[in-house]
């Protein structure tokens, strides 16, 4: 129901529209997260479209030093990567074996840095200067905010985003976002475990194993 609730959200931006969202829950907790040494959860991904006959669930993982590097692993056995080593993104296709190199300023994965807290623009000011917040929604535990991008650019990719935060932890429990051909995809965050220390070697892409594109 909660789930349904939110991809009602991210898909009718202006509906529950506030007169001026209050944007300040989302501040504290981007504020906060800034705080954390490291990230590990598990995660759930649903992926909803026209052609889809049923949603597509699929579970992954991400290992999270904010501000600094990531590792995010989807499928189970894994299907595909996507690393950042404090320079360049990977984007690994685990099956075939490929992969390609992305600058952290490539529009196609940007909105996926900024949610995990990536970039220059990895602030709520940041955020705020490439997504425009149309609308929130809160109760006691958890704040939901959602966004359209104000660049033409992102628009080519996805339509809108969603960011849920809960209240108690500052963490971001959701992350959805809607494409231009009605595709939806939503990440639900499991329970994580903080700041306990990371193996260097997860955010390291051993570059022999994969055929890269140009």
């Amino acid at each position: 129901m909660v789930c349904s609730l939110i991809l009602f959200l991210v898909s009718h931006p202006a509906c529950c529209q506030d007169a001026q969202p209050d944007v300040e829950p989302l501040r504290a907790a981007l504020a906060k997260q800034k705080e954390l040494k490291s990230v590990q959860v598990k995660f759930r991904q649903i992926k909803t479209a026209p052609a889809l006959a049923e949603p597509i669930k699929t579970m992954g993982q991400l290992w999270l030093v904010p501000g600094k590097a990531f590792r995010w692993e989807l499928g189970t056995p894994k299907k595909t990567s996507v690393v950042f080593d404090g320079e360049s993104v990977f984007v690994l296709n685990e099956i075939k074996k490929t992969a390609q190199k992305l600058s952290p300023n490539d529009q196609a994965i940007k909105p996926l840095l900024l949610t995990l807290g990536i970039g220059n623009e990895a602030s709520f000011e940041g955020l705020n200067s490439i997504f425009n917040i149309t609308s929130t929604n809160q109760n006691a535990e958890r704040h939901v905010s959602v966004m359209v991008p104000r660049s033409r650019l992102i628009r080519n990719f996805i339509n809108s985003m969603l960011m849920q935060v809960n209240l108690k932890t500052s963490f971001v429990e959701r992350i959805g976002w809607t494409q231009k051909d009605g595709t939806e995809m939503m990440t639900e965050f499991l329970k994580p475990t903080l700041n306990e220390p990371l193996e260097p070697s997860l955010f390291q892409v051993q570059a022999e194993q994969y055929k890269w594109s140009q």
